[in-house]
């Protein structure tokens, strides 16, 4: 759901290590027992009037799309149909998109008719009607469900309970890249911390091209955004710290790249200061390809083993938010002993 950079990283490269998981780049190519090559597209939504009635591959590099392009990618055989969408457009959205919808029961009867194991929710930040749209969807069409966006879906008490009774996974809230902006200052403030130093104060700003960081200027979704951000990143360290994290601004020319910039304050021995400022430039779309890889295998391997609703593994591995966080480096721990089966 929603054909954007993401998803046109993501397909790129199910084809790329699907042909050859030995190729430089790919984290885990075996995951619950899955390879790259195990996944399949089979059905593809999106509300782009340009985008709909498009085979995937073509839509992958449509306008307003904006993701490296690194090879042609051969036809899927699966066109890009209507999707859901029953929030209002955002507003800096609708000067580059123009918007069509469908009735959820024609979403719900290709998802049967297809038989899909595992939606994955691309759609644009700040539509939260639609992303729980889909999730109900995937619940009357039994698909498991992953929620990329920051809308309240995994987070949700009452999506985890159906999901749960109709014996489903549901992931999410909010995707955190494999080593982008959240990830990194995570990282760089739990490493501080094991030092036996004391984190002061921290601050993290985003500036970013691409659609999902242009729809990040209205001034609600980069409060929501900002504040999924902020409560993933203090999660590293056991005592309050002033810290926010954020998007400044948007840059059409930079494309699907990102640059972060990070301020981070700390004290040592004898109140001496050490202080950090760094710049992290990253590309979006090929940054969620990782985990999103890892995160649809886990699904399915946990479905295998008879697990159902919100699995805390996969929630903390893959995403900014969920029910019980813990730091970084225990999430990986906790998602590698129990997906990764002594393999790389």
């Amino acid at each position: 759901m929603g054909i954007g950079n993401c998803a046109s990283s993501l397909l790129q490269g199910l084809r790329y290590y699907g042909e050859d998981d030995s190729r430089i780049g790919l984290w885990h190519r075996q995951l619950g027992g899955y390879s790259v090559s195990d996944m399949e597209v089979v059905a593809a939504f999106d509300v782009d009037s340009k985008k709909i009635g498009l085979d995937l591959a073509d839509a992958a590099f449509t306008i307003p799309n904006v993701a490296q392009k690194h090879f042609e990618l051969k036809p899927f055989g699966v066109k890009v149909q209507k999707g859901l969408l029953e929030d209002n457009f955002p507003s800096k959205l609708k000067s580059v998109i123009h918007a069509e919808s469908a009735m959820a029961d024609e979403v719900i009867s290709t998802l049967k008719n297809e038989r899909v194991d595992v939606m994955v929710n691309l759609i644009s930040s700040g539509l939260d009607h639609s992303s729980k749209a889909y999730a109900k969807a995937a619940v009357d069409a039994r698909s498991s469900f992953v929620n990329a966006t920051p809308s309240t879906v995994a987070s949700d008490s009452r999506f985890q309970a159906s999901f749960r009774v109709s014996r489903l996974v549901l992931a999410g809230d909010d995707l955190m890249s494999q080593f982008g902006g959240t990830a990194f200052h995570r990282g760089i403030l739990d490493f501080i911390h094991s030092r036996g130093m004391r984190v002061v104060r921290s601050y993290q700003l985003d500036v970013g091209g691409g659609t999902e960081t242009l729809n990040t200027l209205d001034e609600d979704i980069r409060a929501l955004k900002r504040s999924m951000k902020t409560s993933s990143i203090v999660v590293e360290i056991p005592y309050e710290i002033d810290t926010v994290a954020g998007t400044t601004d948007y840059v059409d020319y930079m494309g699907n790249n990102r640059t972060s910039y990070f301020w981070i304050e700390g004290g040592g021995f004898l109140g001496s200061e050490a202080r950090i400022d760094v710049y992290l430039r990253t590309s979006d779309g090929p940054n969620a390809g990782n985990v999103l890889f890892d995160v649809i295998r886990a699904i399915k391997f946990s479905e295998e083993k008879g697990e159902y609703g919100v699995i805390q593994e996969i929630c903390n591995y893959g995403f900014k938010k969920s029910a019980n966080p813990v730091k970084l480096h225990q999430a990986y721990e906790s998602f590698g002993s129990k997906y990764l089966l002594n393999t790389n």
